[in-house]
């Protein structure tokens, strides 16, 4: 009896091993949708239709940054040489009034942005990913003394983000 246990234990770990092998899980940040051999990559500021005129510092910042932190691209300023660009645009930067006080001055704010990227294979000339109408928002309460740094905070929050959702999309191919 003891036999069959032991033959039994030994099919059953034989005809398991094989789903784990090939189940499909991988670690996250292990994947990439980058062409083979792309070693450069240019980021150049993303392009600003919205009202606001340091909200392409914050996001190009960002997406520089992450860009840095999560690939193994070199990051270059010359396009030329690069083999990757990633370019964007600002298409809206909208801050709306949530809440107001007693005597009617806004204390709650939402700041919206849309934006389009796309990355582009130099060396094969072709995009290789492409995000339009990209949406992101988040709100902020201010005290009436201090509202410029805690929008520029927010703004800094979002951009994050946004820096983390399109590296993310581009490296783990989403």
């Amino acid at each position: 009896m003891k036999k069959f246990k032991i033959i039994y234990l030994h099919i059953f770990i034989i005809a398991v091993i094989p789903f784990f092998i090939n189940c499909g899980y991988h670690l996250s940040g292990a994947g990439s949708s980058l062409p083979e051999g792309v070693k450069t990559i240019a980021i150049p500021d993303f392009d600003n239709k919205s009202t606001s005129p340091d909200a392409q510092q914050y996001i190009t910042f960002a997406i520089r940054d992450e860009f840095i932190k999560r690939s193994k691209l070199d990051l270059i300023d010359d396009i030329s040489k690069a083999d990757l660009i990633l370019e964007g645009k600002i298409k809206q930067f909208i801050v709306s009034p949530l809440s107001y006080t007693a005597r009617t001055s806004a204390n709650l704010y939402k700041v919206s942005l849309v934006l389009n990227v796309k990355l582009i294979d130099r060396i094969n000339n072709e995009i290789i990913f492409k995000s339009e109408g990209l949406r992101f928002s988040d709100s902020y309460d201010i005290d009436s003394t201090d509202f410029f740094s805690q929008e520029s905070a927010t703004i800094d929050k979002i951009s994050k983000d946004i820096a983390s959702t399109i590296v993310t999309g581009i490296l783990e191919n989403f």
